[in-house]
């Protein structure tokens, strides 16, 4: 084969690299995009005053911890509940916690929105997941998956970006350290539990250090 032929080969193959990269990236944007309309649409119609009136007292009420600054948590929670046709609110749940007092500021919250919510004649109206991403100025995170984000003064240093555990992640991972590389992935996926590449990572990870596979959130 010539260094011509060599050289058109070798486009052909990143350009089909190119394509699939930037087409899976739409695809979980789409996915994204899809979910974050259905629970707004649910919003508008269940909540009084619809998505943006919950956003507003979300943003009013929820305070990022200090302790949880200080700690540069960052992360994408899913806040799960039910409001029965009656407008009861019940089983509040939160995936994929962050802890240092935020779960509770999101719990505080959701006994403010009591006796906000339209009454409905379908159960299927009733059951509502909300994406919930908190992060801190300076600090760059993956921004696709949340429905509401709060962002938080950075405590007077930059926290460490998306990017920075996940390469040191494939390097302790090229190097068979499954617990170091667990330890990058934990925070990897508590930033952005819809990322199945994390659980692929972790699942290798393990592997390496002979344990269980962590479950996907």
């Amino acid at each position: 084969m010539t260094a011509v032929m060599q050289k058109k080969v070798f486009g052909m193959l990143l350009g089909f690299l190119l394509f699939a990269v930037v087409s899976n990236g739409q695809e979980l944007a789409n996915v994204a995009k899809t979910r974050n309309r259905q629970t707004h649409d649910l919003l508008d119609y269940r909540f009084r005053g619809g998505f943006y009136t919950f956003e507003r007292m979300f943003l009013q009420t929820v305070k990022y911890t200090d302790m949880a600054r200080q700690n540069c948590i960052i992360g994408i929670v899913v806040l799960s509940f039910q409001v029965d046709c009656d407008g009861n609110l019940k089983e509040i749940k939160i995936k994929n916690p962050l802890h240092y007092g935020l779960d509770e500021e999101i719990q505080k919250f959701m006994e403010t929105t009591r006796g906000h919510w339209n009454k409905c004649r379908d159960n299927k109206y009733t059951r509502f997941s909300v994406p919930i991403q908190f992060t801190m100025e300076g600090t760059k995170t993956d921004t696709l998956d949340p429905l509401i984000t709060l962002v938080g003064k950075n405590p007077g240093y930059v926290c460490n970006s998306d990017n920075y555990y996940y390469q040191k992640a494939k390097e302790a991972l090229a190097k068979r350290k499954g617990k170091k590389a667990s330890t990058y992935i934990e925070i990897l996926i508590q930033r952005n539990p819809f990322n199945d590449e994390y659980y692929n990572m972790m699942k290798q990870a393990l592997q390496f250090s002979g344990k269980k596979k962590k479950k996907k959130k």
